[in-house]
């Protein structure tokens, strides 16, 4: 019988969620909130873009949390394969305070089927941007701002159609605010087109990894460990979100069957952490990638069994590979730009994120 027991796992596999075990990115996510509540607004709409698994998602719920808090504000999470216009307006009409607020100014949205029809209406919308910009107006005579979340956004006929809205009722002195998550190639997607003013001025914030000093000092108090073996493990997720959950979830179940690490089975325990990471995120990612991609990534895992050094010159990657200068410099970035790679130091690779090597070793 272990010192822990497994029904109160603190750490979880679970997405889509803040869980109970959470580092905050303190720094970020102030600096995000400061950009939007601030007298004048840094900025109207903002990406922030990570690997999958990076805690893009939990960083979001965060933030429409805190910001959402706030008296002056109403915050709202959008689904990016809706019709984004029609989301936003449902989602307003069904804060019971909004939904008086609109009945009382006479508006009638029975267009959108979101509303009832009102006899003598003073004001009638026609189109889901119409219904919108409507509700903006008597929101901003009741003092509120609109915080719209997006997660996992990417291109399409929507975004375009949302873009130029948002464009419009900023033209209006409109109280809008949107933040937004995705993969890095997604949001290149959007902000490369000219065309989406609003959405190609955004600024993209790269998501950075987990401090590894706050992993351990959490493996620390919450697995009772020492600092020397939460040092190690706060080392082994590279501060890696996903990680740092599914090492402590792993560790946790093994400290409720044995008092002592010692006692426990060292590969069953890496081959749970294996499994639930390519499950939960390596699978999704590998298959993303190009066959080149690939390529890239297993002559690293042959030079890393080999030599046992997880930096690598990028000569020798490039040889191992089998491929030209110019071919391995565009898979280099896209590697890179991915979140996949690190390229920090000159002229060499080495992966950013935990025991991805094991994993395309036998791809």
């Amino acid at each position: 019988m272990g010192r822990l027991k497994k029904e109160d796992n603190p750490y979880t596999l679970q997405f889509s969620y803040i869980p109970p075990q959470f580092i905050e990115r303190r720094s970020y996510t102030s600096e995000i909130i400061s950009c939007f509540t601030r007298k004048v607004p840094t900025y109207r709409a903002l990406f922030i873009s990570g690997v999958r698994g990076s805690g893009k998602t939990v960083m979001l719920g965060d933030i429409r949390n805190r910001i959402g808090s706030m008296e002056e504000w109403i915050a709202i999470d959008i689904n990016p394969e809706s019709n984004l216009m029609h989301s936003i307006a449902e989602k307003l009409y069904q804060i019971p305070e909004l939904k008086a607020a609109f009945i009382k100014a006479k508006m009638d949205f029975s267009f959108a089927g979101i509303g009832v029809h009102v006899e003598n209406a003073e004001l009638v919308a026609n189109s889901d941007e119409n219904v919108v910009e409507l509700m903006l107006s008597v929101l901003k005579r009741m003092g509120k701002k609109v915080f719209i979340t997006i997660d996992e956004i990417f291109y399409s006929d929507n975004v375009s159609f949302f873009s130029h809205a948002l464009s419009s009722y900023a033209g209006l002195n409109y109280d809008i605010y949107v933040l937004m998550t995705g993969l890095r190639e997604n949001i290149d997607k959007i902000r490369n087109n000219p065309s989406l003013t609003f959405l190609y001025r955004a600024r993209m914030n790269e998501l950075d990894m987990l401090n590894i000093t706050a992993i351990s000092a959490d493996y620390r108090k919450t697995l009772g460990m020492s600092v020397a073996q939460a040092d190690r493990l706060a080392f082994e997720t590279k501060g890696y979100s996903l990680a740092f959950q599914i090492i402590g979830y792993v560790y946790w179940n093994a400290l409720s069957e044995y008092e002592n690490l010692d006692d426990a089975d060292m590969d069953d325990i890496y081959n749970e952490i294996d499994s639930a990471l390519a499950d939960l995120s390596y699978d999704k990612i590998v298959h993303e990638l190009s066959a080149g991609d690939i390529k890239v990534l297993k002559a690293m895992s042959s030079i890393i069994r080999t030599t046992g050094t997880g930096t690598i010159k990028v000569e020798d990657i490039r040889r191992e590979a089998g491929m030209t200068s110019e071919t391995l410099s565009t898979y280099r970035k896209r590697l890179i730009d991915g979140g996949i790679l690190d390229g920090s130091q000159y002229a060499h690779l080495r992966f950013r994120l935990p025991r991805l090597e094991n994993y395309v070793e036998f791809r």
